[in-house]
């Protein structure tokens, strides 16, 4: 009996693998419906992010936020995904589902429910940090972490070796947060503690204050979590042209710190303190 034969052809929206056993092929992910869907899903989910436009300037304000979570790409490579030109590599489809606060497989796939809070999976272990969740359909509120942390407006706290603990949950309205709070990611915010007077007159001594994780590098004067030489402080940055930090308190009491050669070698950003739970906007 003459072998049967097999004719296969590849375009340029189709990658196929041939297994000479079994004689059969599967197109690979990378085609063309595929990325046409993922963009339905990528506009779907962005449509929910404070500060990223609707239409025109998206790619822009989705670059510039992603930039700020770690990503490395320029705005030619996050155009050609909002495009259906290309599909991101899975550590920026990561990203890219952090920035949204959806699922990556959801995301990447369309596959199981949008939110992770919609997942029923009994098998999975809960993490010890909760993720803030803008997804609640049923209840319109967002649960935040409020972590085992406290942060010294004052003359500095020892940092703990474990500071993600979560003691409890903050829950507050989806819509007014929306409203009030530009973050990196709904992932990335949590709520910790400040201690001291330092910061009076724009927070207190024991106000609650929700931070973004996710802001780890000085781009703009602000309110920050700071480790120096070991120990967390609350403080307002200032970056000077000549390079060095000021560490400035809003209480006039105390004198600005400057922060300066071999003290930068100790030094790193932990979060941008975004408001104090005494409904002050930072």
């Amino acid at each position: 009996m003459a072998k049967p034969q097999y004719q296969l052809s590849v375009d340029d929206s189709a990658q196929l693998t041939f297994d000479q056993a079994a004689c059969k092929y599967q197109p690979m992910v990378d085609t063309q419906q595929v990325r046409d869907e993922f963009v339905a899903r990528l506009n779907e989910a962005l449509d929910g992010v404070p500060g990223v436009r609707k239409v025109r300037g998206r790619n822009v304000d989705m670059h510039r936020l992603l930039t700020e979570m770690g990503l490395s790409k320029s705005t030619q490579a996050t155009h050609k995904w909002l495009n259906a030109e290309a599909m991101p590599e899975k550590e920026n489809m990561r990203l890219l589902a952090a920035l949204c606060g959806v699922r990556a497989e959801w995301l990447e796939y369309g596959e199981g429910p949008k939110y992770a809070a919609d997942r029923d999976d009994k098998e999975e272990k809960e993490s010890n940090v909760i993720a803030a969740d803008f997804s609640s359909k049923k209840t319109g509120m967002v649960d935040i972490p409020r972590l085992n942390v406290a942060g010294s407006m004052g003359s500095g706290l020892a940092r703990p070796e474990d500071y993600e603990d979560v003691i409890d949950r903050m829950r507050v309205s989806a819509g007014w947060l929306r409203r009030n709070v530009n973050a990196t990611a709904p992932s990335n915010l949590a709520v910790i503690t400040g201690y001291g007077d330092s910061m009076e007159g724009t927070f207190s001594d024991g106000d609650l204050l929700l931070v973004d994780r996710g802001v780890t590098e000085i781009k703009i004067d602000a309110v920050y979590v700071l480790s120096l030489k070991g120990e967390l402080y609350i403080k307002r940055l200032q970056r000077r042209p000549d390079g060095v930090l000021l560490m400035l308190s809003d209480n006039e009491k105390y004198k600005p710190y400057e922060i300066k050669n071999g003290e930068l070698e100790q030094f790193e950003v932990l979060g941008r303190v975004l408001l104090a739970w005494n409904a002050k906007r930072l």
